[in-house]
């Protein structure tokens, strides 16, 4: 049985009248059927609300943080090497390099995030033989008692008034201290690299990793409030690094993770928690392109 088919019934039961009929025409598949139905996952899937139904559990999460760390300590090892083979650079100036070049860091992190869907794409279609998106979650918004137009105005808007919240609280409740992040920001250039993955990409990779692929199997091990919340801290553990230093902005952007999560959960479809992050995004990027006035007085570097 596939994943697309998560549903199939357990044989009925034996009746004198069928028993005749069934020893004629059983072979060894359909013998073997019953321990198939009963298999652990499918009983775990039956048991789970659709939207939280997966082929894969527990064990393969392991294997997808493992592949995602390795893979990244390899490609930032082989591409640092490069730049430093390449451009003849001493330690500090590597380091430099690396912490201050957007074009660098977002290519690392783009193609770093293609192989992590790439890898993605065969543990699912390859190893589970279920439907990609499907298995995701990532389905049109349909709410029986909300027209689908307003379920995305909310969504759009809901991102929106989270990034406004968010900046207003940082701003005065934020450390005033130099972030990693920052030190991307200091260049029109690296802004405009960073408004292009922080718009384009890092939504619908980080949706479809954190609300499609992990969320699912903590829903549906430890219920859905606790699978809301250890995605949102997961979700803001992945960028602590670069808010390293501001506790405030790291536990907001925690705060962040939880709300898409729920968005996510309410909905039962990835696309709305997406819609919500991309609009929260595109949001941040305006108005530090409107506060900048197009770019043209970015602050210096300190």
């Amino acid at each position: 049985m596939t994943f697309s088919d998560p549903q199939n019934p357990l044989p009925p039961n034996d009746s004198s009248t069928s028993d005749s009929q069934n020893t004629a025409s059983q072979t060894p598949e359909s013998s073997a059927a019953p321990e198939i139905y009963l298999s652990p996952r499918n009983l775990e899937n039956a048991n789970a609300p659709e939207d939280i139904r997966t082929p894969w559990g527990g064990a393969e999460l392991l294997i997808f943080f493992g592949f995602a760390v390795i893979a990244f300590i390899v490609i930032e090892f082989i591409a640092v090497s490069y730049i430093a083979a390449h451009y003849h650079f001493g330690r500090r100036q590597l380091l430099q390099f690396v912490t201050t070049n957007a074009a660098f860091a977002v290519g690392l992190q783009a193609f770093w995030s293609a192989v992590v869907l790439l890898f993605l794409f065969i543990i699912i279609r390859g190893y589970h033989d279920a439907p990609f998106w499907r298995s995701l979650h990532w389905s049109a918004l349909r709410l029986r008692t909300v027209p689908a137009s307003t379920v995305y105005f909310v969504c759009i808007f809901g991102g929106i008034t989270l990034a406004m919240s968010v900046g207003f609280i940082s701003h005065f409740a934020g450390q005033k201290t130099n972030l990693p992040i920052e030190d991307f920001f200091h260049t029109r250039s690296n802004v405009i690299w960073l408004m292009i993955f922080g718009i384009a990409f890092a939504p619908f990779f980080e949706e479809t990793i954190f609300r499609g692929y992990l969320y699912p199997v903590f829903a549906r091990k430890w219920g859905v409030p606790a699978g809301i919340i250890i995605t949102g801290v997961l979700f803001g553990a992945m960028h602590a690094a670069q808010l390293w230093g501001g506790w405030v902005e790291i536990t907001m952007l925690i705060f962040v993770g939880i709300v898409l999560t729920a968005v996510r959960a309410a909905t039962r479809s990835v696309l709305a928690s997406y819609l919500v992050h991309l609009s929260y995004n595109s949001f941040l990027f305006l108005g530090f392109f409107v506060g900048t006035q197009g770019l043209k007085h970015i602050p210096p570097m300190h």
